[in-house]
C-alpha cells in the first residue's frame, strides 16, 4: 500500500471504529471491543505510514476520498504519525478489557473520534485545516476528563486558544492569500503571525503559564484517556509550534530563544510541582508538563541553529527533541495505563493509600520502575538518550559566538540537571510510597486481579522503553529525514547499548568474585524482624509521600507560592457553581456536532 492508502485507510477504520462504539454504546463490552480493536488496526496503519514516510524521507501529498481532505505527509510530521500510531494503538488495545469495570463508561466513540482528528492534524496540507481537526481533536478530550468540572476550565481555555488562531489564519489568508503550508513556506512569516500561534498552540501544548487545565483534566479522567491527553493531544500542540516555527526559512533568532526560555521554565515547574502530588495521575500530567518542556528546549535549540544557519545545532536540537518527543510518549503511556491498572485493582489513584501492591503486582511493579527510571532519564532507557542529545545541544549554544546564547547555555544546562534531579526524587517517592511497604489500605492488601491483556499492554511498553534507549544509536539516525538542512552531529563517548552491557554485568561480577574465591561460608542465618530503636514495627513508620517531598517543598517555598498566580481560581460569578460546568459540556457537545458536520458534508 501507498503513504496515501494507508493514512485514509487509518482514518476510514478509526471513523468506523468509532461509528461502532456508538451503535454498541448499550454493550459497554463489545462497544470497547470494537474500539479497541479498530482503534488498534487504525493506529497500526498510522504507524506504518510514518515508518515509510521517514524510512524513504519523501514528501506525499493528495486528498483523503472519505472525507475529501488535503493532505501533506512529510518527513516531520511523519515523526507525529509514528508517535500517535504506536502509543495510540497499545492505549486502544489496553481500553478492551478497560471497559469491563463497572464503574468505567463506554468511550470508544470519543477516543476515535480524537486519533482520527489527531492524524488529520498532523497531515493537514495548510493551515486552517490544521486548527479545525486540532479543535475536534480537543473537543472531543474534553468530554474524555470524566468529569464536567475539570472539563470548564480546559473548554474556556482551548476556545480562547482556538480564537487566537483563528485570528493568525485570517491574518495569514489578508497578508499571502493562502493558508496552504507549501505556499506559505515561500513568504517570511511575520512575528506577530507566530507569536498567536505559540499561544494558541501553547495552550493545547500546556506550556506554563498557558497550562492550568492539564492537571485538572488529568487527575480525574480514565486512566487510557488520560494516557490520550499526554501521547496525542498536547504533542499536536507542538507539532503547531513547530510547523509555525518552520515556515519561510530563517526565522529570527529571538524565535529560538523565547522557546528556549519558555521550555526550562515549564520543565523547572512541572517536575517540581510533581513532587508535591499524592494523586498519581495529577502527578504524572505535571511530569508531562516538565517533558513537554525538555522537548520544546530541543525544538527551541533547532529553531535558533536555523535562525542562526549552524547546521550542527540545528541537528542536535531537533534530532533530541523529537526523538525524546517519541520517547515520552511511550513511558507516559507505561505510566498512565500502569496507574490505570493501580486503580482497576484498588480503586485508589492515592498513592499515600497504597503501598506493598508490588507482591501482588509484580509485572505491573516492574513495568512502572521501567516507566519512572525512564521518566528521570536514567540510563540506558529512552528517556536519557534524547535529553543527552539535547544537553549536547546547549553546548552547542555555547560554542555558537553569540553573546546571549553563550550565557544561556551553560544556564539551560544546569536548569535541565536540577530538572533532572526532581525526576529522580519523584521516581522514588512514587516506587516507593506505591510498591513497596506495607499496605496502607484493605484494597491495596487484596487489590482485584488485572485482567492479562491490560498487564501485557503495560509490560510491552515498559519493554519498548528499553528498546528505544539501547537501540537508540541506530533509531536515532532514522530522523535525519525530518531536520530541514545538511546534518553533522556532534561526536559523543556515551554508549547507550554499552551501558546496557555494563549495567547487566555488574550484578553478575559479586557472583562470579564468589565462585571464583570461594571459601569457608558463615553459617545460614535466621532473619529477624527490622530494627526500630527497641520498639516494634508498625505500619505507621513507612515514610509518606508527604514527608518525602517536605524537605525539597520546604527548599523551594519561594517558587511553590507563585502556583495561586500559575493556576488562579477564577473569580468569575457562577465560575464555581453547578451550572456553569453543564453550560459549557453543552457549548462543547454543539460546537462538536457542527464541526464534524462541515468536515462530513465537504466530502459528500
Amino acid at each position: 500500500m501507498t503513504i496515501l492508502s494507508l493514512l485514509s485507510a487509518a482514518v476510514a477504520v478509526l471513523t468506523c471504529a468509532a461509528m461502532l462504539a456508538y451503535l454498541f454504546m448499550p454493550f459497554k463490552a463489545l462497544s470497547g471491543l470494537f474500539a479497541g480493536l479498530g482503534g488498534a488496526l487504525g493506529c497500526a496503519m498510522a504507524a506504518a505510514c510514518g515508518v515509510m514516510a521517514l524510512t524513504e524521507a519523501v514528501t506525499v501529498s493528495g486528498m483523503i476520498p472519505l472525507i475529501q481532505y488535503h493532505i501533506l505527509v512529510t518527513p516531520l510530521s511523519a515523526v507525529w504519525l509514528i508517535t500517535l500510531g504506536v502509543c495510540g494503538g497499545f492505549i486502544s488495545l489496553f481500553t478492551i478489557h478497560w471497559h469491563r469495570h463497572e464503574a468505567v463508561k463506554a468511550n470508544g466513540l470519543l477516543m476515535n473520534l480524537l486519533l482520527a482528528a489527531a492524524l488529520c492534524a498532523v497531515s493537514a496540507a495548510n493551515f486552517g485545516a490544521l486548527v479545525i481537526m486540532a479543535e475536534i481533536m480537543a473537543l472531543s478530550a474534553v468530554f474524555l476528563t470524566g468529569c464536567s468540572k475539570s472539563g470548564k476550565l480546559w473548554f474556556v481555555m482551548g476556545r480562547f486558544g482556538t480564537g487566537l488562531l483563528a485570528v493568525a489564519c485570517w491574518l495569514l489568508w489578508q497578508r499571502y492569500q493562502t493558508l496552504d503550508f507549501v505556499q506559505l513556506g515561500t513568504h517570511a512569516l511575520g512575528s506577530d503571525i507566530w507569536l498567536l500561534g505559540v499561544v494558541g498552540f501553547g495552550l493545547l501544548a500546556g506550556i506554563i503559564p498557558l497550562h492550568a487545565w492539564v492537571p485538572q483534566a488529568h487527575a480525574t479522567a480514565p486512566a487510557p484517556a488520560a494516557a490520550l491527553f499526554s501521547t496525542v493531544v498536547m504533542k499536536i500542540g507542538l507539532f503547531g509550534i513547530l510547523s509555525l516555527s518552520l515556515l519561510g526559512g530563517q526565522p529570527p533568532l529571538w524565535w529560538g530563544v523565547a522557546l528556549l526560555v519558555f521550555g526550562v521554565i515549564t520543565a523547572f515547574v512541572g517536575g517540581l510541582y510533581a513532587l508535591m502530588e499524592h494523586n498519581i495521575q495529577r502527578l504524572l500530567a505535571y511530569h508531562t508538563l516538565e517533558n513537554i518542556g525538555i522537548i520544546l528546549l530541543g525544538l527551541g535549540a533547532g529553531v535558533t541553529g536555523l535562525a542562526l544557519q549552524q547546521p550542527v545545532l540545528l541537528a542536535l536540537g531537533l534530532t533530541g527533541g523529537l526523538y525524546h518527543l517519541f520517547n515520552h510518549s511511550l513511558f507516559k503511556s507505561t505510566l498512565f495505563l500502569g496507574a490505570g491498572t493501580l486503580w482497576f485493582g484498588t480503586g485508589y489513584r492515592d498513592i499515600e493509600k497504597l503501598g506493598g501492591i508490588g507482591k501482588k503486582m509484580p509485572v505491573i511493579s516492574l513495568a512502572m520502575l521501567v516507566g519512572l527510571m525512564a521518566m528521570a532519564a536514567l540510563p540506558p532507557l529512552n528517556g536519557f538518550a534524547g535529553e543527552w542529545v539535547i544537553y549536547q545541544s546547549f553546548f552547542g549554544l555555547s560554542a555558537s559566538g553569540h553573546f546571549l546564547l553563550q550565557l544561556l547555555g551553560p544556564l539551560l544546562a544546569v536548569g535541565l540537571a536540577i530538572t533532572g534531579a526532581l525526576a529522580v526524587m519523584c521516581m522514588a517517592k512514587v516506587y516507593g510510597v506505591t510498591f513497596l511497604g506495607a499496605p496502607r489500605s484493605a484494597q491495596a492488601e487484596n487489590p482485584r486481579s488485572i485482567p492479562w491483556l491490560m498487564t501485557g499492554v503495560v509490560a510491552a511498553l515498559a519493554i519498548c522503553c528499553v528498546i528505544g534507549g539501547v537501540a537508540a544509536p541506530w533509531l536515532m539516525p532514522r530522523l535525519f529525514a525530518a531536520v530541514p538542512l545538511p546534518l553533522q552531529m556532534a561526536n559523543t563517548v556515551v554508549s547507550q547499548p554499552m551501558i546496557a552491557l555494563l549495567l547487566i554485568a555488574t550484578p553478575l561480577l559479586p557472583l562470579l568474585l564468589m565462585m571464583l574465591f570461594k571459601g569457608d561460608r558463615l553459617p545460614a542465618r535466621r532473619r529477624g524482624s527490622a530494627w526500630v530503636c527497641g520498639y516494634d514495627h508498625e505500619k505507621s513508620m513507612v515514610i509518606t509521600a508527604h514527608g518525602f517531598a517536605m524537605p525539597v517543598k520546604a527548599a523551594f517555598a519561594p517558587v511553590l507560592k507563585l502556583r495561586k498566580w500559575l493556576e488562579p481560581r477564577l473569580p468569575v460569578p457562577g465560575w464555581h457553581g453547578d451550572s456553569a460546568p453543564v453550560l459549557f459540556r453543552r457549548l462543547a457537545l454543539i460546537e462538536l456536532a457542527v464541526l464534524v458536520v462541515v468536515v462530513i458534508s465537504r466530502g459528500a
